[in-house]
């Protein structure tokens, strides 16, 4: 009888350390969550992408042998003042957040909800681009969105703030529990970085205008 009860009490000594371990581990990811930081680093343009009737809602790209059609002239013309009347396509943004991790352990990113405001041109909601852990000390998160080509592409050089707001989701696993994090980070966005997304989306459409001219000879 002595016996049992010895076994009874180590059992329940056990399953007492066990709670506490687990106990342990949320305040560790609580604590985690305190010292977690996101910083707002970069916004670059990745690609863009023209839609392939754009010369063909203008009538073509050229009329009466090799002269151009001047609908399409008078777009280009257009295009060069910031005047859009057509869907043109997409740009596709790439943002990049740096996310320390201040723990020892590392964090599994179990969702992301977050959109990044360019000033108040426009606010456009943001992807990861792969499945993310994050390891102790500085990560790079990656992110993407994308944006109509219309005519806010060409205000982008007015824009003089970015701000990223969302939510982090993490776990000390990946069965384990989930703590979110919520950021806002904003960092000041240089007069150059801005003119120079917008120059290369209307060079882009320039050329895709040039190319279906050339092609159309």
């Amino acid at each position: 009888m002595k016996k049992i009860a010895t076994i009874a009490c180590l059992l329940l000594i056990a399953v007492a350390l066990m709670d506490g371990c687990a106990v342990t581990r949320k305040l560790d990811a609580a604590s985690i969550m305190r010292n977690m930081k996101v910083d707002f680093r970069q916004i670059t343009l990745d690609s863009v992408e023209i839609r392939p009737d754009i010369v063909d809602q203008l009538g073509g790209a050229i009329v009466g042998g090799i002269l151009p059609n001047p609908n399409v002239v008078a777009f280009v013309q257009n295009l060069a003042k910031g005047i859009v009347n057509i869907d043109l396509g997409y740009a596709y943004l790439g943002v990049v957040l740096d996310v320390k991790n201040s723990d020892v352990d590392t964090l599994w990113l179990r969702d992301f909800t977050a959109h990044v405001s360019l000033d108040t041109l426009m606010d456009l909601p943001l992807e990861l681009k792969d499945s993310v852990t994050l390891i102790p000390g500085e990560n790079k998160v990656r992110l993407s969105t994308r944006l109509p080509l219309d005519k806010r592409i060409f205000k982008f050089k007015e824009i003089k703030e970015v701000k990223a707001t969302g939510k982090l989701v993490v776990a000390l696993g990946p069965k384990g529990e989930s703590v979110p994090f919520d950021f806002n980070d904003s960092r000041t966005i240089s007069h150059e970085e801005m003119v120079a997304i917008e120059d290369n989306v209307r060079q882009t459409i320039l050329n895709s205008i040039l190319k279906d001219w050339v092609g159309g000879l």
